[in-house]
This record gives C-alpha cells, structure tokens and sequence, in this order.
C-alpha cells in the first residue's frame, strides 16, 4: 500500500545561522550528528555536497536491521536552505522516497531550522509516524553537536 505524509519540525539551536549551515554542509561535522541511534553500527558513509552531488548514509541497527539513506541535492544557498531527494531502504528494499527542505533562519544570537519533508511510503511499518521519530532524534543529536 503506497501512502503519503508531509511533515515540518521547527527547531532553534544555540548556534550562529553560519555554524548551523556548516553542520548540514560540512562532511565532517555532519557525521557527528548524522547517524542512527544507539548500538548503530556505520557500514558506509559518502558525501558529495554539491547540486546533483550524493550522500549515502548506510547502517546496521540493534536486530540485525540495516538501513540505507541515498539522497541528491538539487538546491544549495548557502545559509539559507538545502534542498534534496532521498530514498530509504530497509534491509535492502526501498521503502520511501522523500523530498527535504532544510531552511536556516537567523534568530537573534540563535538560529532556526525549519526542516520539512513530503514523503511517498512504500512500507505501512516504515511509514510517517516513525519517519518524524527518527527525524527529531537526528535534530537532537545535532543539538549536542552544535
């Protein structure tokens, strides 16, 4: 059954609008944040940030599950947003592909991300709900980077 959810998570962090981009654009500051939860294990990590460039985020979870992020940008204005498409597998079958804006907002001494995501789900256990889930824990895990 193939169904579809758009979703957008505000959130402010106690960074610069330049330091909050760089975490996104930065391979190596984004690895710090940008990983599965506890007890996941990283099998493959790529990063080509750059229009039409890829990012490939690969993993192994708790159970033996793998998991398998391969997104291309499609827009990148620096400090202001990033824009890209993503596919998901599970265990090897795509299970979702998403479209992903990431718009940074300066806030004062502060800055404002502003991530949405509009997302065709191929897999009724994948779907939304866990999407939004495992989103805000990456967006918590890039607040104890930043």
């Amino acid at each position: 059954m193939t169904t579809y959810d758009t979703f957008t998570i505000e959130r402010t962090y106690d960074s610069s609008l330049a330091h909050l981009y760089e975490a996104w654009a930065d391979p190596t500051l984004k690895q710090k944040w940008f990983a599965g939860p506890e007890g996941w294990t990283e099998l493959e990590r790529k990063s080509d940030f750059r229009v039409g460039g890829t990012d490939v985020a690969h993993g192994r979870h708790v159970g033996n599950i793998e998991s398998r992020f391969v997104a291309t940008y499609h827009q990148i204005v620096p400090n202001d947003r990033i824009v890209f498409v993503y596919d998901m597998y599970v265990n090897g079958a795509l299970i979702s592909i998403t479209l992903a804006t990431a718009e940074f907002v300066a806030s004062g001494r502060s800055a404002k991300l502003r991530y949405t995501e509009q997302s065709v789900y191929f897999d009724e256990k994948h779907g939304a709900s866990s999407r939004k889930r495992g989103t805000e824990q990456l967006l918590d895990q890039l607040a104890r980077a930043l």
